[in-house]
């Protein structure tokens, strides 16, 4: 889990399935959409991959999707954490610093990217991820299975 801290309080983020439900939900939108809808995220030149720009810090409903975000998962955070998940979202914006939303939306996204990661037991093989059901499969075919 990805930590933010927010008004004095350290608050672990989670995001999986039961999130984007809610996200879904609560936010009115998917969660491949929240790059626009919260982020505003663009990029100025299609060839300079460095020119990706956020524009959540000029759009009021941006910022306050952006609590909302952070509110649900915050207190899936907390409750997975076992504390009491007791996150408004007046309570997270109040709180939350304006020089630090690009922060809060940075560790948002990092946590959106490793929810979105694959499982395995298995580590990784010299060549990237190992796929087991793959593997399984070339066992089967091997000579003498």
């Amino acid at each position: 889990m990805t930590n933010i801290t927010i008004g004095g309080r350290e608050i672990p983020l989670c995001y999986t399935v039961y999130e984007m439900i809610a996200i879904q939900a609560e936010l009115g939108c998917t969660a491949f959409e929240l790059k626009d809808k919260v982020f505003g995220i663009r990029q100025e030149d299609e060839d300079d991959p460095m020119s990706i720009r956020m524009d959540v810090m000029t759009d009021p409903e941006r910022m306050e999707r952006l609590g909302k975000l952070i509110t649900i998962m915050g207190n899936a955070g907390l409750e997975e954490s076992g504390e009491k998940p007791d996150l408004t979202s007046k309570w997270v914006l109040r709180h939350m610093k304006p020089v630090m939303i690009i922060a809060y939306c940075l560790a948002v996204l990092n946590e959106i990217q490793e929810g979105n990661k694959m499982e395995s037991s298995k580590t990784e093989g010299p060549q990237g991820p190992v796929d087991e059901g793959l593997e399984e499969q070339n066992a089967k075919k091997q000579p003498g299975n």
